[in-house]
Parts: C-alpha cells; structure tokens; sequence
C-alpha cells in the first residue's frame, strides 16, 4: 500500500494536543485545551464515526497514556483522571465503552507526562515540581517520591518490563531509575544531554521514549538531534539527525523498535530507519507540530499540531520497496526474554544486530527512489512526501506525476466551522451569527443579529441536530446532512436518518411564513443558500433544488456531482464547483480547478458560467457577495476575486482585489483571516492566531481590511492611487451593471452616481497633477480619457496650465470638445439659424486664443 496521510481532523481547539493509540490500536485517544478527551476508532473503515468525548477535566489536557486496560489523562490543574477501556465490548458490539474509574492524583501544578508500567499496577506522572510521583493504580495511593532533579520535570517513561524508568527535566537532564527495589534509586544522571527549556510551555518540551524492545532510550537533543542511549551503560550510543531545523518535540517508535517518528516545531514529521541513522520519509506540515505516536500493532502513526487538529498516517513503511514492515510483535518475544532473565543477562545481550547493515529483514535496506516513484500514488494530504535514498539526511524532491482526479469534492458552507468544545457556527455574516450548542440528546441553537434593531435574538432546542444554515434578513435556512458530505467528522447527525431543509422565517405579515421539507433517503444536502428572493439547496444526488420564501418548490434541475458551495444575494445564486481539470499527483498532491455557474433564483436565467480560478495548489475556502452585488471568492492563498461584469455574460472575468497573505506579511506577523463580507472598500475578516484557521468562540473581533487590488508598485504614491481609483471604477460599474441588468436605479438614483463618477473624477485629478510634475504628458492624457464629468475635464486642463504644460492644456481642450462638445458648440446650435452664418469676429477670437487666457485666471483652484 502507498503511504497516505488523511485531512486534519479538528478534535480540539487550539493549542498544545497529546495523542496515543490504544495498545491494540484499535482506537486513539486525544487530549486538548478545551479540557476534553476524545477516543477515535483508528480503522479506515470507522475513523469517520463520532468520538467518544470525556469531559471530567476542567482545564487544558497535557497528557495522555494508554495501556491494555486503562487510558490516563492529566491537566494544567494538576489533576490525573484514569478511565477504564473495554475491549471486550469492542469485541461483542463493535462500539468501545470507556468508563472513568477514579482520581489517580491532585497536584497543585500541571502534569506534564505519564507513564503505565507494563502490569498495569504503577504510573509514574511528571508535574512542574522537581519530583517524579509513582502512583498505584490498584488502590490510588501513591508509592514513591522520586527526587533528585534540579527543576520541572517534564518526562516520564517507563521501560517495557517496567525494570527501569527514565525521566527528564527542563534542565536537559536525563535520569534513569532502578524501579525493582522497594525503594527506587537513580542509577544514571545525563546532564545537558536532553533540550533546556523554560517549565511551563508544553510546546517548548519535550519527551524521551523507550524502545519497545527495551534496549534504548530515545531522547531529542539540543542539537536537533536523537540521541538513543544504550541501556546498561547509559551511554549514548547513536544519533539520528540531519532533518529537523527546530526543537523536536516527541518521538515514538515501530512495534519491532526498527523505525522511529519524531515530531517537531518545525511542522516536519520524520520517519528514521534505527539500523541504518538514516531518516527515509518525511512529511512537512504548516504548523508546530505537538505529539506522535505509532500503533503499537500495525503500519500507522497518528499526531498533532497546535492548532487541535489530528492526523493518521496510513500505510507509514512502504515494505513493497524492501523494507522490513514495523509491526511484527518482536516487542512481546523481548518482554517475556527480559523478565525472564536477570539485568546482567538484559545488559550483556548483544545489541549489534539492530545496528546491522544487513538487507531484507535483518536490516535496514535503502529505499529505491524508482521504486517509490512507481508505488506511491494516491496518498491524501501527503503534499510533502520526501524519500532518502542515499542515507545522508536529506533527499530531492522527485517531480510528481499528474492524472485526473477521482476524489470527489468535499463540500463547505460558508461562515461555518467544526465542533469546538461543543460549539460550532453553522453561519456568519453580516446580519448575525448561527451557533449550536451540543447538549446530551438535542442541540440548541443561537441566532444573534449584528443589528439588534432589525430583530431579536432567536434561541431553540434543535432536536433534528442541523448540520448547515444560511442567514439572511428575512430568514434563515437549515439543513441537516451526513458527516462526510459536511466534511466535519464531529457532526452530530446520524447518517442513515432522512434529511431535513427548514426555513425560519423573521418577519412577515403571515403569521406561519415558516416551513420544512423531508428528502427522500440518501439524498441528503451538500450545500444550501438563501437570500430575500428565495432558498436554494445542492444535494448528493446532484438536484438543485430552489424555493420561494414561502416554500414553494419552483425549479429543480441536475448539476454535476462536484457542487463545492453555494451562495446567494438578492435574486442570485453563485454555485461552485470542482472542473473536471482537477488533477492528482503520485505524489498525494491535488491540483484543484473549479468552474462556476451564476443563475437566477427561480432557475430561469443563466446570467454566467465559466472557470473560477484559484492560485497554484490553492483551493477556494469562502464564496459570498459583496455589499454591492459582486460575486466573489477567497482561496487557501488568501486571494479575494470578484466577478465582474458578469451582466454581460461574455465579458465577466474574475478580477483580484486583494492578496490577504501579502497584507499580513506587509503587517510583520503571520495571523491568518476567517472571510466574512465584502464591500467596495473593505474586506470584513475575522482575524485567527497564527496558523489556525477559524475563528474562537465568543464571537470574535471583526477586522476591516482595506481593499488594495494587488497592482504593481503599490509602495509608491502612484501606485497606491491607481490601485484606489481601479477599485473605485470596479466597483462603480458593478452597481451600474447590475442597475441595467435587474432593470433597477443606480443606488441613489442620478444624484449617487454622479457623486459616485466626481470620487472617481478627483482619483483622476491626483494621477493628473502626479503626471505633469513628472513631465509625462502622454500619461497624463490617457488618464484625462477616463474622466466622466465636464467640470472635472476642466479641472485637469486647469492642472496642466498650472503645471505650464501648455501642450498638454491644448490636447485636452481638444479631447474635451470631441468628448463632451465644446460651449462653442451649444452656441452655434442655440444662435445660428438654419442658413448657415458665420461666426462673429468675436466669436472667432474667442475659439482661438490660448488655454491660459481660458483656465488661468483660477488656475489655483485645480489643485
């Protein structure tokens, strides 16, 4: 099988997230700063199902350990809740029961690591005390003290046959216990050996891990590096390095102890063949990454990064390519010969053989970078996928090869979010915010208006458990979907149940405007839209399906199956979908292409269609309208387009006006935006920590970016006002489009778009008087062209005159008589009768005498 690593799964909010497999990875187990505890079933074929949440903390969880039987938790309040895992229920029923089983310990500072002996009977926890406390899990009571480190202990782990247990503070020192005597005794001290770091960060940490054939001990290192200390000497005995750039902040080893992942603050996940202190396959990612952990009884790793989300790589050691799988259970053979044995038998056994450079399954075979380039091919996510075929550390990136995609689209609804601790915005915008509440049986739903003047706020039990919604003025729309078609395997929604659409009406002059319709079954919402004008929903089976306000049903027609989102504004409805150009890579890479349809809100009127673009290896993450009627779009880059000219169907083109990703970097920070509303100027944003992408609950500060369409020398006082008055003329002809094409006014009627055409005008004006103190006639010219008002032409040559461009002053005098017609004009054709008649002398003198006589006697006014 190809390696494949699947989207992040947001399990909690952000911050600093542990992870662990069950012992017989059938589940896996996260903690977060929302205080909860989530067990996952690993298999590909249930890992979509709902987690099993545990709620008993009340503060961030910072670790977790899991054995045969039990799972372990603690917090930043210090205490360690224990749960019991039946597997036998697993067995019978194939659903997990996880039952909490008592208080482990009450600290005054947070646990930091735990660590279960192999029986079950003891845990050791690391707190940010200087001691290490040894608990029995048979009655609760605590067992040893274990002191001796000069600061916070931040590690813990035991041995496998819980013979020994090594433990690590801030300080960078490394301790190894003798944990057979009735009292525990330190029998090594590493100074300096581990990271030095400051108590109280857990992403500024780190842990060391044993082997699970119990020869080594692996600690990250100060120099970017793991160092694997033998045991009985306690000497460090090899290094792997060479891959990560910044601290590494966990490790976790193979079944068979043959391979090792480590995690890190540089976003890398690195895979190391231990024979061969080689790293063979690596993985990249944007963020810091927490914790990792291998299954203990197969080919897959799960982490975490700071931003709460988890990731399951499947399939990690490509054993078709020559290597030894990672999963046959050599550990349980070397548990069962280490406690039969004494130590001196444990520390004279010969460890050479894992250092062999051996072929097949003896040891560490090279990696065929051919071979990879033939096998992996339909990994998701797995955009960073590295192979090392020549042991030095590091290895070039092979070029991917392309083939159309078959994936379906995975669809959004615009101003939603995931489950976070319980909460989820099922819609934000500009009138208000929908929010649902997890309760036990039911979810409650909160509707709050930006503007309490148009409506009350609106909360009730939602016992159908919605999944999308759409807010407007008048309405809002709700839906209920599968998980898989909301993309948010946290959806609390059953599958097979029918799915609803349900309008709640605000106001109106009926008393029972509100109304709902039951799809048949397997037909269930992909996306769904509402505006004044009506209700729109996209379904799995590719029916558009479009309402009144009150409920009648008035078009359906079949779309393509690759429907991303929807949106809708007034009597319009922009549909996104994925174009058939998507492409894959053997790689796992996906290379997205969408095309968009804009219609009608009764289905009558197609008004555009064509390709919507997105950057290179972008995907489009919010669709919605501007305040002024303009269609538009934000892709993962940051990119805001609109559609302009979309009235006249075969010149709309999609135009950028503004490169969030630039703005932020322009800032000095890395934030990331949450799109909400466009206007003609500003882009209305939430704005998230660094490398998260949704925004927290309460409801979060909106942010009002300026409009800067991104054209070239924008540092520069002319750029900047060639890039105001583009935007200004951009966004000027979509409210005089969209006046022609709905058969409407200008919004304000004559008076507001001759308001309108003067802000444009004196935008013309300052590029008009930057030209001519730069002696660029010609420029100045192809500016005044623009120009929609007499007076403002006026103005311009009053510029040039003033700046002593006569040249200049005289072309404009003419321009203006071929744009608007001359006064002479409007003189000749009041005065002069039908025989023609010349001119008066006067007259003549008049037409002809320079532009200085004419404009220069309030030349100062221009400026």
């Amino acid at each position: 099988m190809a390696p494949s690593i699947t989207d992040p799964r947001y399990a909690h909010a952000e911050g600093f997230t542990t992870v662990a497999f069950g012992r017989g990875g059938d589940f896996i187990c996260t903690g977060g700063s929302d205080s909860l505890v989530r067990v996952f079933y690993s298999s590909k074929a249930e890992r979509d199902q709902e987690a099993i949440t545990l709620e008993q903390h009340s503060d961030n969880v910072l670790t977790l350990s899991v054995s045969r039987s039990k799972i372990i938790s603690g917090d930043e309040e210090g205490t360690v809740f224990c749960f019991d895992v039946s597997t036998s229920a697993l067995a019978e029923s194939g659903k997990l029961s996880v039952e909490p089983s008592g208080t482990v310990l009450r600290s005054v500072l947070p646990a930091r690591d735990i660590s279960i002996s192999s029986s079950e009977r003891q845990a050791a926890i690391a707190t940010d005390d200087e001691n290490v406390t040894v608990v029995s899990l048979l009655d609760m009571g605590l067992l040893h003290t274990l002191t001796g480190h000069r600061g916070s202990v931040n590690s813990v782990s035991y041995s496998p046959d819980s013979a020994y247990l090594a433990s690590t503070g801030c300080n960078g020192t490394v301790r190894v216990w003798d944990m057979r005597e009735d009292e525990p005794s330190c029998i090594s001290v590493m100074h300096k050996m581990a990271y030095v770091c400051e108590p109280g960060n857990s992403m500024d940490q780190s842990k060391a891990r044993w082997s699970p054939d119990g020869r080594f001990v692996a600690v990250p290192c100060s120099d970017h590096t793991i160092k694997l200390v033998e045991r009985g000497t306690w000497q460090a005995s090899a290094a792997l390095g060479g891959r990560h750039t910044k601290k590494i902040s966990h490790v976790t080893w193979s079944p068979n102890s043959r391979y090792m992942a480590s995690v890190g603050l540089d976003g890398q996940v690195v895979v190391w063949d231990v024979a061969a202190r080689t790293a063979i396959l690596s993985h990249a990612t944007a963020g810091a990454l927490c914790q990792i952990d291998w299954n203990p009884c197969g080919n897959m790793l799960a982490f975490t990064d700071g931003a709460g989300a988890m990731y399951i790589w499947d399939d990690v050691i490509p054993s078709d390519q020559g290597h030894a799988p990672p999963y046959e259970r050599q550990s349980d053979v070397v548990h069962e010969t280490v406690a039969s044995h004494d130590d001196n038998d444990m520390d004279s056994a010969p460890i050479g053989g894992l250092f062999d450079d051996g072929d097949g399954a003896d040891g560490g075979a090279e990696m065929d970078s051919d071979g990879a380039d033939d096998d992996i091919d339909d990994g998701e996510a797995l955009d960073d996928f590295v192979v090392d075929d020549d042991g030095g550390g590091y290895a070039e990136r092979q070029a991917p090869r392309w083939m159309a995609s078959d994936a379906p689209a995975h669809a959004f609804q615009p101003g939603s979010t995931p489950w976070v601790s319980g909460r989820r915005y099922l819609a934000f915008n500009m009138v208000g915010s929908v929010v649902a509440v997890a309760q036990d049986s039911y979810n409650s739903i909160d509707i709050t208006f930006h503007d309490k003047s148009l409506h009350r706020d609106v909360h009730f039990s939602d016992s159908f458990r919605f999944a999308l919604a759409a807010l407007t003025e008048s309405g809002c729309l709700f839906a209920t979907t599968t998980k898989a078609l909301a993309n948010d395997h946290a959806l609390r929604s059953a599958d097979d149940a029918e799915s609803v659409l349900s309008f709640r009406a605000f106001a109106s002059w009926s008393a029972s405007a509100d109304w709902m319709f039951k799809l048949p079954l397997k037909e269930h919402p992909r996306c769904i839209a509402a505006s004044s004008h009506g209700a729109a929903a996209v379904t799995s089976l590719g029916m558009l399906r479009l309402f009144t306000c009150g409920g009648v049903q008035r078009h359906i027609e079949s779309l393509p199956g690759r429907v991303v989102t929807c949106v809708a504004r007034g009597d319009l409805l922009l549909v996104v979908l994925e174009a058939l150009g998507s492409v894959k890579s053997n790689m796992g890479a996906r290379r997205l292409e969408y095309e968009y349809v804009l219609m009608t809100m009764d289905g009558q009127t197609r008004v555009a269609r064509g390709c919507c673009p997105v950057g290179p290896g972008a995907e489009i993450v919010w669709a919605g309208f501007s305040e002024e009627g303009h269609p538009a779009t934000c892709d993962s880059k940051g990119m805001l387009r609109v559609l302009h000219r979309y009235w006249a169907a075969s010149d709309a083109c999609w135009v950028p006006v503004l490169d969030t990703r630039r703005l932020a970097s322009e800032r000095g920070n890395h934030e990331t935006f949450w799109p909400v509303a466009l206007s003609a100027s500003q882009f209305i944003v939430a704005t998230c920590k660094p490398k998260t992408r949704f925004p927290p609950f309460p409801a979060p500060i909106l942010d009002e970016l300026d409009v800067e369409v991104p054209l070239l020398h924008t540092d520069t006082s002319v750029g900047q006002q060639e890039a105001k008055l583009f935007a200004a003329r951009l966004f000027g002809d979509q409210l005089s489009g969209e006046a022609e094409r709905s058969g409407g006014d200008y919004p304000g009627g004559a008076s507001g778009q001759s308001r309108d055409d003067l802000e444009q005008d004196k935008l013309l004006l300052r590029l008009i008087q930057l030209a001519c103190k730069a002696d660029k006639s010609q420029r100045a010219v192809d500016l005044a062209q623009m120009i929609k008002l007499d007076r403002s032409f006026d103005a311009a040559i009053k510029i040039a005159v003033y700046q002593k461009q006569t040249t200049l002053a005289e072309r404009l005098m003419r321009i203006k008589d071929t744009k608007f017609g001359s006064e002479d004009d409007e003189y000749d054709n009041v005065h002069n009768s039908d025989d023609d008649q010349p001119a008066p002398a006067a007259l003549n003198a008049r037409r002809h005498r320079p532009p200085a006589a004419t404009y220069g006697q309030k030349q100062n006014t221009a400026t």
